[in-house]
């Protein structure tokens, strides 16, 4: 990786650790949409670093919460959705981060090229 794949991804994990943290989930979106955008990257690195920094914020989140979770929600949650376990709890959650980052980083790349033609 290059050096601006790699700050990219510092500031993507950054930013969206703290949209995440101080915001509404879907903050984190925004934030990938506007980075890539605004950095114009290409859309397949793009995809691979909104994927990553997504899907380590929700991991990251997703731990956390479990790891402090006295009422067991983690996993009165997994048996509402067909008896998932904690860990599978938390591999849906970072697949979701996952998709989520993919399809930020995708629109963030499309506007990026779109405001390269302009």
């Amino acid at each position: 990786m290059n050096k601006k794949l790699i700050s990219s991804l510092i500031i993507m994990l950054t930013g969206s650790f703290l949209a995440g943290w101080f915001g509404p989930w879907w903050a984190m979106s925004v934030y990938i949409i506007l980075v890539v955008a605004l950095l114009k990257l290409p859309v397949k690195p793009s995809l691979l670093l909104g994927a990553l920094s997504i899907g380590i914020v929700f991991l990251g989140m997703a731990l956390f919460t479990y790891s402090n979770d006295e009422a067991e929600i983690i996993s009165k949650t997994g048996m509402l959705l067909g008896g998932l376990s904690p860990i599978g709890m938390l591999g849906f959650t970072t697949f979701i981060g996952i998709l989520t980052g993919v399809c930020s980083a995708w629109l963030g790349s499309a506007l990026g090229s779109f405001i390269k033609k302009l």
